[in-house]
């Protein structure tokens, strides 16, 4: 390890050159806010001593150049970057820099592209060539760091440590920074995917919660009850996942697909993002809804009909205004005198109080929305056999009453083959099976191979 110091402008040549690398595996997102960034600038204008940075040097071999991974300083960096327009951060405008003209004794707010300026530079005393020369102390190694007893402390334990210290990690930045894998990597891949949905269409999280891996943590939480088929307690099974667990790339397909599935779901239940409006927005609630629908889908219920969705939709709506107006009158220790049909929603109100990813509570919100959602409207259950019995073809074949018989093309198909076969009808139900139509003969009907192909889950017309 040794110390030495690099100026503003040789860290942008060698950022430039593509050696300074600001996201490695653990590095957490941007959690600087304007007013911090700002501060930092007016420290290097007026010369003031900033923290040193942290770098880990490896020599790549793809690019035969010397690469030096952020430990710590990466959002200090990353705002004389931006304020240099060489990198954009997500979210942030342009950043200024206050001074005291010293010629009109004025105050004046000036921008990179101002401070470029020859005349302007010129009238402040060619204060960017002093930008450009001043010294960041920077604090250099190479390959692993050793403890008093000789021992290795790998480069992702010195972020923990360092960045303990300053910003304090999140529970979940420690995990991004000490885990990796498969599973870590659906996280991102998910989160990436629904940040908009999450974020700006549902509410679920706020962009803060994107920036300390809140969302991330989140996802992956309900990623592990579609792994486990049931909620669990707090963060407990997450991080056994993540540290002592060996995933499977069909695991993480299965857990990716099952998640797709409950969120087309949970869309189509709240049309419009209207969820938004209900208190399904909070993570505790759309977390017990979340496996409640998992549960379901496993059990064999049919949640994709459109209409009966809907009805669901406008049932939870109402009881999000229910408890809304009930949960003031609920106060701590004091349980009010209320009607029958009300005092059934007291566990769930106080479950959403405190600890609300406890296991009890997770439990209590759960058992209540299983009970209205499977008993309240009756789900239909898929039927245990897809597949039409080979006789059946047989008695529908002999129901025909024309010789050559017809195609009914049920999804004005453009490629029927408008006449039936023997060889080439197949046998499928007129009410899809996804939605709780029945395999017997009742709801059955041939159609040509084309059109069976062609049809999805539509209803047959």
């Amino acid at each position: 390890m040794k110390c030495r110091q690099m100026t503003i402008g040789e860290l942008r040549d060698t950022y430039k050159n593509g050696q300074i690398n600001l996201a490695p595996p653990y590095q957490r997102k941007p959690v600087w806010k304007t007013k911090q960034r700002l501060l930092l600038l007016s420290s290097l204008f007026n010369g003031i001593p900033i923290p040193a940075l942290i770098f880990h040097k490896q020599f790549h071999t793809g690019t035969l150049k010397e690469i030096y991974d952020v430990l710590d300083g990466k959002q200090r960096i990353e705002t004389i970057l931006h304020f240099i327009e060489l990198k954009k951060i997500r979210d942030e405008g342009r950043l200024w820099v206050e001074f005291i003209n010293p010629h009109t004794n004025k105050r004046d707010y000036l921008f990179y592209h101002q401070l470029d300026n020859k005349k302007v530079n010129k009238e402040y005393e060619n204060i960017l060539e002093k930008f450009w020369t001043y010294k960041l102390p920077i604090i250099e190694y190479e390959g692993d760091l050793s403890d008093f007893f000789g021992n290795n402390v790998a480069s992702k334990e010195v972020f923990v440590r360092v960045n303990s210290t300053g910003s304090p990690l999140k529970k979940h930045e420690i995990r991004h920074a000490k885990c990796a894998g498969l599973f870590f990597k659906l996280g991102d891949m998910l989160e990436e995917k629904y940040m908009n949905l999450f974020v700006n269409q549902w509410r679920v999280c706020s962009s803060t919660d994107t920036k300390r891996y809140l969302l991330h943590e989140f996802i992956l939480e309900l990623c592990v009850a579609i792994h486990l088929n049931i909620y669990s307690d707090r963060r407990k099974k997450l991080d056994e996942l993540l540290s002592q667990y060996k995933w499977t790339g069909r695991e993480i397909v299965f857990v990716r697909k099952g998640f797709n599935k409950i969120i087309r779901c949970v869309k189509d239940i709240f049309p419009n993002d209207s969820i938004k409006y209900t208190r399904f927005k909070n993570k505790s609630d759309f977390y017990s809804l979340f496996v409640v629908l998992l549960q379901l889908l496993n059990k064999g219920y049919v949640l994709d009909s459109r209409k009966d969705n809907r009805i669901i939709g406008k049932f939870l709506s109402e009881f999000s205004k229910q408890i809304q107006r009930l949960d003031p009158k609920v106060k701590k220790f004091v349980i009010p005198n209320l009607p029958e049909s009300e005092q059934k929603l007291l566990p769930y109100i106080i479950s959403t109080r405190q600890a609300t990813d406890s296991l009890r509570n997770r439990e209590t919100r759960h058992k209540y929305l299983m009970s209205v959602l499977k008993e309240g409207f009756i789900l239909k259950t898929k039927d245990n056999t897809r597949i039409f019995d080979s006789s059946v073809k047989d008695l529908l074949w002999l129901l025909q009453k024309q010789n050559k018989p017809r195609c009914p093309n049920p999804t004005c198909n453009e490629k029927c083959k408008k006449y039936l076969t023997y060889d080439d009808a197949q046998v499928d139900h007129k009410y899809p099976w996804s939605k709780g139509g029945r395999t017997t003969l009742e709801n059955a009907r041939l159609i040509c191979s084309s059109c069976n192909s062609s049809k999805g889950n539509r209803q047959l017309v």
